[in-house]
């Protein structure tokens, strides 16, 4: 999606981590080609951008024991999940993120059968965890009203992290850049320090 010259200019400021080459299901493919696609994405990003790639994302947060080995094998430093509403880990090949910019809480997009029926999908398989949180129901009107509990509820219980992640074309395509913006207004006006997925490990 960017130019290797786009790629470069990003890692001069942040981290740039692997994904794969075509975005498989690692568990789902033979463990020969998990391997291959493990491996040959690490190797594009450093020939990207000139520095080691150390961080690996799953695509679809699609993980496995062999697969982890894998991942770990290759030289990755770790790995992060796609399972939110975690603030630290106990494993660096399976960190678990807090919040995904997406919407919340009603679906906006119908991609199964189902969807229009579990208009609220979002927040109901989320509830229970957030209720345990103590996150009132009134900030889970909006995905800023909630990323903005979670983020303070993570500062005021001294959690060990705040992991946002994203696609860029979701904000785009869902108008939530300005909610997104205002998020980060908020992080800044905190105490705590921006670090790398590398440096946390």
């Amino acid at each position: 999606m960017l130019s290797k010259e786009s790629l470069k200019e990003l890692s001069i400021k942040h981290e740039i981590g692997a994904h794969t080459l075509r975005h498989p299901k690692l568990t789902k493919i033979a463990i020969e080609d998990a391997k291959q696609e493990i491996e040959l994405s690490k190797e594009w990003v450093e020939e990207q951008i000139g520095k080691p790639c150390e961080m690996f994302c799953y695509p679809y947060g699609d993980v496995n024991e062999p697969v982890k080995y894998l991942v770990e094998q290759a030289g990755f430093k770790g790995a992060r999940s796609t399972v939110d509403l975690g603030f630290g880990h106990t494993d660096r090949f399976a960190m678990p993120t807090s919040l995904q910019v997406t919407p919340f809480p009603k679906r906006r997009r119908f991609s199964r059968w189902w969807h229009p029926i579990d208009m609220f999908g979002p927040l109901r398989v989320r509830l229970s965890r957030l209720r345990a949180m103590k996150i009132p129901l009134s900030e889970t009107r909006s995905w800023l009203s909630l990323a903005t509990a979670l983020f303070d509820h993570a500062v005021n219980t001294n959690q060990p992290y705040f992991h946002l992640w994203g696609h860029s074309h979701e904000l785009e395509r869902y108008g939530m850049w300005h909610d997104f913006e205002k998020f980060l207004q908020h992080v800044q006006k905190s105490n705590v320090k921006s670090v790398t997925n590398s440096q946390l490990i």
